[in-house]
């Protein structure tokens, strides 16, 4: 008869702890003190450069296991991107040194079209005063309807009949806004075109003086209509206003070179 072996089992003293019943004496357990309270870090992102990648390649090549060795399409696979790490950021430096380029060359254009601007402003304000001081003792035309008739009865008006044709009617109007003397126009053609005062009939005679005036169309017997006027008289000098020309006309009308919009000889 076999036997199975008698299984030989440690003693153990075991002692019985006697508890206390919060509800028998009303008592609470003694309590310990607080768990420390732990503190997580958040890990810091650490960039690794082409130095670091490859130490970190050949320590695998090194340390791998010569019985499983390290795939060659995994390694080929990390040298693959590796390498286009690399292209990527000789393109991004070669980016921004490209933009830094073309920043500097874009202000060197402003700066020499500023200065560009500058000299043709100049040649500007040269030429502009050559042509006025030619333009003194001509007589000039800008907008208005004013005019002169000087001491030899002598006076320029300008105007533009914008189509209209038939007689024509210039009324000079005096410093008091009275009618001082109309002359008629007789077959009025249709334009610009300018009159000279002491060819005109005015009844009464005009003195000499400054005026302004009204010129007027009527074809037809039909109902007077204005036309457009210009004021023209004599250049009699030149000043300067702020580095600009301006033209005195009459010896008492200033108008700017730029608002001429003809000179007559």
């Amino acid at each position: 008869m076999i036997t199975s072996p008698t299984s030989v089992f440690p003693k153990y003293t075991t002692t019985d702890t006697k508890t206390t019943d919060t509800k028998t004496n009303g008592t609470e357990p003694p309590k310990g003190p607080a768990e420390p309270t732990t503190t997580v870090s958040t890990p810091k992102t650490i960039s690794m450069g082409k130095d670091d990648f490859l130490k970190l390649l050949v320590s695998q090549l090194k340390n791998q296991d010569p019985l499983n060795p390290m795939d060659g399409k995994d390694t080929a696979a990390q040298l693959a991107q590796f390498s286009t790490v690399e292209q990527l950021m000789t393109i991004n430096k070669s980016m921004e040194a490209q933009a830094s380029d073309i920043q500097k060359t874009t202000e060197a254009i402003q700066s020499l079209e500023k200065t560009q601007n500058d000299r043709a402003d100049e040649l500007a304000q040269l030429i502009e005063g050559q042509m006025a001081m030619a333009a003194v003792g001509k007589i000039g035309i800008t907008t208005g309807n004013s005019t002169t008739i000087d001491a030899n009865g002598k006076g320029t008006i300008m105007i533009d009949t914008q189509g209209k044709t038939g007689t024509g009617r210039v009324t000079l109007i005096n410093s008091k806004g009275e009618a001082a003397g109309q002359a008629i126009v007789p077959a009025l053609a249709d334009g610009q075109q300018s009159f000279e005062l002491g060819d005109l009939q005015f009844d009464p005679k005009v003195p000499p003086g400054n005026y302004t005036y009204r010129f007027e169309v009527s074809k037809e017997g039909a109902a007077w209509q204005q036309v457009k006027t210009y004021t023209a008289a004599r250049i009699t000098g030149l000043k300067y206003d702020n580095g600009n020309p301006v033209l005195i006309m009459n010896d008492k009308l200033s108008i700017p070179m730029s608002q001429l919009i003809q000179i007559r000889g």
